[in-house]
Protein backbone atom coordinates (compact mmCIF):
# COMPACT_ATOMS: atom_id res chain seq x y z
CA UNK A 1 0.00 0.00 0.00
CA UNK A 2 1.29 3.30 -0.66
CA UNK A 3 1.80 6.43 1.69
CA UNK A 4 -1.56 7.92 2.14
CA UNK A 5 -2.76 11.08 4.03
CA UNK A 6 -5.67 10.46 6.61
CA UNK A 7 -7.33 13.71 7.29
CA UNK A 8 -8.95 14.21 10.12
CA UNK A 9 -12.56 16.36 10.33
CA UNK A 10 -12.63 19.79 10.80
CA UNK A 11 -12.98 20.80 14.67
CA UNK A 12 -14.22 24.20 16.05
CA UNK A 13 -12.68 25.46 18.93
CA UNK A 14 -11.34 21.76 20.42
CA UNK A 15 -11.23 21.33 24.54
CA UNK A 16 -7.86 20.25 25.92
CA UNK A 17 -6.66 16.72 24.73
CA UNK A 18 -9.48 16.61 21.73
CA UNK A 19 -8.12 13.69 19.01
CA UNK A 20 -7.98 15.59 15.88
CA UNK A 21 -7.44 12.66 14.02
CA UNK A 22 -7.15 8.36 14.76
CA UNK A 23 -6.26 6.06 12.69
CA UNK A 24 -6.42 2.19 13.77
CA UNK A 25 -4.20 0.04 12.82
CA UNK A 26 -5.48 -3.38 10.87
CA UNK A 27 -4.91 -6.72 12.60
CA UNK A 28 -2.04 -8.40 11.56
CA UNK A 29 -0.58 -5.03 9.32
CA UNK A 30 2.07 -3.03 10.58
CA UNK A 31 0.92 0.64 10.30
CA UNK A 32 3.77 3.16 9.52
CA UNK A 33 3.61 7.26 10.38
CA UNK A 34 5.81 9.15 7.85
CA UNK A 35 4.57 12.64 8.81
CA UNK A 36 1.94 14.98 10.01
CA UNK A 37 0.13 18.23 8.79
CA UNK A 38 -1.78 20.43 11.44
CA UNK A 39 -3.62 23.48 10.59
CA UNK A 40 -5.36 26.02 12.67
CA UNK A 41 -6.50 29.29 13.05
CA UNK A 42 -4.78 30.06 16.03
CA UNK A 43 -2.45 32.88 16.96
CA UNK A 44 0.93 31.45 17.55
CA UNK A 45 1.14 31.65 21.08
CA UNK A 46 2.97 30.19 23.82
CA UNK A 47 1.07 26.99 24.91
CA UNK A 48 -0.49 26.08 21.45
CA UNK A 49 0.96 22.60 21.26
CA UNK A 50 -0.15 19.34 19.27
CA UNK A 51 0.71 15.98 20.39
CA UNK A 52 1.33 13.13 18.09
CA UNK A 53 1.23 9.67 19.90
CA UNK A 54 0.68 6.39 19.65
CA UNK A 55 -1.98 4.26 21.87
CA UNK A 56 -0.40 0.71 22.21
CA UNK A 57 -2.37 -1.44 24.52
CA UNK A 58 -4.22 1.68 26.38
CA UNK A 59 -0.44 3.21 26.96
CA UNK A 60 0.31 6.62 25.13
CA UNK A 61 3.85 6.95 23.39
CA UNK A 62 4.32 10.75 22.28
CA UNK A 63 5.83 10.34 18.98
CA UNK A 64 6.34 13.95 18.35
CA UNK A 65 4.74 17.31 19.32
CA UNK A 66 3.89 20.48 17.09
CA UNK A 67 4.29 24.10 18.52
CA UNK A 68 3.60 26.30 15.40
CA UNK A 69 1.22 27.20 13.42
CA UNK A 70 -0.01 25.22 10.24
CA UNK A 71 2.92 22.96 10.88
CA UNK A 72 3.46 20.30 8.51
CA UNK A 73 6.75 17.66 9.49
CA UNK A 74 8.03 15.03 7.44
CA UNK A 75 11.22 13.24 7.98
CA UNK A 76 14.71 13.65 6.34
CA UNK A 77 14.35 9.84 4.74
CA UNK A 78 12.14 7.44 4.17
CA UNK A 79 12.58 5.66 8.10
CA UNK A 80 8.55 6.15 9.55
CA UNK A 81 8.09 8.10 12.81
CA UNK A 82 6.23 5.39 14.31
CA UNK A 83 5.64 2.09 13.63
CA UNK A 84 2.58 -0.10 14.98
CA UNK A 85 2.26 -4.24 14.60
CA UNK A 86 -1.49 -4.09 13.91
CA UNK A 87 -4.61 -5.88 16.22
CA UNK A 88 -7.31 -3.94 15.32
CA UNK A 89 -7.22 -1.88 18.41
CA UNK A 90 -4.17 -0.18 19.31
CA UNK A 91 -4.38 3.24 16.73
CA UNK A 92 -2.26 6.62 16.30
CA UNK A 93 -3.28 9.95 16.98
CA UNK A 94 -2.88 13.66 17.09
CA UNK A 95 -4.35 15.76 20.22
CA UNK A 96 -4.62 19.26 20.72
CA UNK A 97 -2.81 19.62 24.07
CA UNK A 98 -4.91 23.07 25.29
CA UNK A 99 -8.48 23.78 24.77
CA UNK A 100 -9.09 26.21 21.56
CA UNK A 101 -9.48 29.64 21.48
CA UNK A 102 -13.68 30.11 20.71
CA UNK A 103 -14.55 29.65 17.26
CA UNK A 104 -11.07 28.67 16.04
CA UNK A 105 -11.40 25.74 13.46
CA UNK A 106 -8.71 23.05 13.76
CA UNK A 107 -7.83 20.18 11.47
CA UNK A 108 -4.97 17.26 11.39
CA UNK A 109 -3.44 14.76 9.18
CA UNK A 110 -1.13 11.57 9.21
CA UNK A 111 0.82 10.42 6.40
CA UNK A 112 0.13 6.83 6.72
CA UNK A 113 0.96 3.14 4.90
CA UNK A 114 -0.22 -0.12 5.77
CA UNK A 115 1.91 -2.83 5.19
Amino acid sequence: MAQIWVIGAETTAPGANTQLVKIIVSAGKYGKIYGSRITSQEANAAGKVWRIRSNIQGQSINNGLMDVINPTWFPVSDVPLAIIKGNGVDFFEVINVVAGTAATIHQAALLYEEA
